[in-house]
């Protein structure tokens, strides 16, 4: 009996075995290929990764393992395409926890944590050192003491010795102790910031396992795409006046980030206008449906032997189950997937802008290093000259400052879209400004900031403001107000200088003898608006004036 047991726990172990070398056949048949990512599609949200690898498949099926790839892949938009009559079977995606992937902030603060502690250690050895001789010297303090036929000069001079060894090895004590203190600072603040930026980046990168089928045994160039969430560009100008007589030099640029958990090295970039995450899918609108409000919570409770009253839903869940199933609905109909299409001296003639899709595309051949920290990187994109007309805008009830602006012209063909632009004014910068082509309509408006050489003052004029007068029921009031203006530079200027006119809501106020010297005046605004043209050290008087009318019983409420 004891002999039928032996022998079957010999049987399961050789089971074991078999099946251990099976697996461990069937593992090594994976190939484990990396693959080298060539170029990138920047989205405004998001962005597309082409790769490429090579792989020597064996005839039949093979398995290989690509690794490299980001994290946050989308698996819907993953597309594999291999040559030389190589067929792809199928693929999946999974997570690579073992693959470290630092990014060159964590790889900096890495060593210079490193370099702190080989530092900390040499001063501690110094500081056995400087013990050790410590103990020695007060060996040799007591042993002065106890030897015989010594002077007492001899064991003055020794003790004497020993004692300022002893001091100079103390106080380099001290100062080593000192040091090991700031270097535990250090380390503390360079961990702290290793902490934050693992937490950036340390997420696990991916890796996409494909099942190839093949006749016979060939080499075979795969490319993979696939489309990640965690990347982007935001739009960012410099617009750049010299003189008021020149084209305005305008830079188009791209904040790109990256937080994919792989370094984009060398890749060619194209920037997109578009914005997958929002869907290609039109929206659909379903049935509006009206009904008369029941109050179900009226009626009566039934009697026995009388059939039970059925409580209907109230229209606030029927609109909650209403509104679900048109999201379903809706989500069903959204699904698609991302195509790409890449095209291939100052910078701005390395941009190709392709205009012909539904979206702009700006494509840089020049190769960028954008590292996975989530940092914005700057990507010029274009240097244009752009022709506009000057002018400066004034609104003096609001503010006596004059601000520059240029008019663009066939701003359409610039392809800009709404971004935050930094003003440099003649080699200095004035400020932050914003570019919206939202609103944009003949021209393209650039504000360029204040000019302090163009001095503006508004004051009530108190010889024509009147008080209020009383005729009948009815309260007349005049208001009346003088500007004046004044170039200091040394050309010519065009000035617009807006003003406005309250407009009544009642009947039983108006607003009449308007007068503006000479200004255009838009009834549904109420918008005053005189354009002038100043030489050098032009000024100019300019006044308005009208007159509110009221009931005397009622109070006027803008005044």
């Amino acid at each position: 009996m004891a002999i039928n047991v032996f022998q079957g726990f010999r049987t399961t172990l050789l089971c074991a075995s078999v099946a251990l070398a099976y697996s461990g056949a069937v593992y090594a048949e994976a190939q484990v290929q990396n693959v080298k990512l060539n170029d990138v599609t920047v989205f405004i949200r998001g962005a597309e990764l082409f790769n490429s690898g090579k792989v020597s498949l064996p005839a039949g099926e093979s398995e290989v393992i690509f690794t490299n790839i980001a994290s946050g892949l989308n698996a819907q938009s993953l597309m594999l395409d291999a040559n030389n009559g190589v067929v792809v079977q199928s693929s999946s995606v999974r997570r690579d926890f073992l693959t470290e992937n630092l990014s060159p902030e964590v790889e900096r603060l890495t060593k210079q944590i490193e370099a702190e502690v080989r530092e900390q250690s040499k001063l501690n050895v110094q500081r056995e050192v400087i013990q050790a001789q410590l103990s020695v010297l007060e060996s040799n303090k007591s042993l002065g003491n106890e030897k015989q036929g010594t002077s007492v000069e001899q064991i003055n001079q020794m003790l004497e010795l020993v004692n300022k060894r002893m001091s100079e090895a103390l106080l380099a004590d001290i100062d080593i102790k000192e040091k090991i203190a700031v270097i535990d600072k250090n380390i503390e603040k360079l961990n702290s910031q290793l902490d934050e930026a693992q937490q950036k980046t340390g997420q696990a990168v991916n890796q996409v396992v494909v099942k190839f089928y093949t006749p016979k045994a060939v080499t075979s160039d795969v490319k993979l795409s696939y489309v990640i969430r965690d990347a982007g560009w935001v739009p960012t100008y410099d617009v750049r006046v010299n003189n008021i007589n020149q084209p305005v030099k305008l830079s188009y640029k791209a904040n790109v980030f990256q937080n994919s958990g792989i370094n984009w090295d060398k890749v060619n970039l194209t920037l997109s206008s578009g914005n997958p995450s929002e869907g290609a899918q039109a929206p659909r609108m379903n049935p509006w449906y009206l009904d008369v409000y029941k109050d179900y919570s009226r009626s009566k409770v039934s009697q026995p032997g009388e059939p039970m009253a059925v409580m209907a839903p109230s229209p606030a869940i029927m609109e909650e189950r209403a509104e679900s199933l048109e999201q379903v609905a809706y989500e069903a109909d959204s699904a698609e997937q991302v195509k790409r299409k890449s095209d291939r001296k100052a910078l701005s003639e390395y941009v190709v802008t392709d205009v012909g899709g539904v979206n702009t595309r700006f494509s840089i051949s020049l190769p960028y290093n954008i590292a996975a920290d989530g940092k914005g990187h700057s990507v010029l994109i274009k240097e244009v000259d752009v022709q506009g007309d000057y002018r400066y805008v004034v609104v003096p009830k609001m503010e006596q400052d004059a601000f520059l602006q240029v008019q663009l012209k066939d701003w359409e063909n610039l392809n800009l879209l709404p971004g935050k632009s930094s003003i440099f004014f003649e080699g200095s910068f004035v400020g932050q400004g914003d570019i919206n082509t939202k609103n944009a309509k003949e021209t393209l408006d650039l504000s360029l900031g204040r000019d302090k050489k163009i001095l503006v003052n508004r004051e009530n004029n108190k010889q024509l403001t009147s008080q209020s007068e009383f005729f009948g029921n009815s309260v007349s009031q005049q208001y009346a107000y003088s500007m004046d203006v004044k170039n200091t530079r040394k050309e010519p200027i065009k000035l617009v200088v807006l003003d406005q006119v309250p407009m009544s809501h009642d009947s039983s106020i108006t607003v009449e003898g308007l007068k503006h010297d000479g200004a255009s005046y838009n009834k549904d605004t109420g918008e005053v608006q005189w354009s002038l043209e100043l030489a050098p050290n032009q000024s100019q008087k300019l006044g308005l004036s009208y007159t509110v009318k009221y009931p005397k019983d009622q109070r006027v409420i803008g005044l």
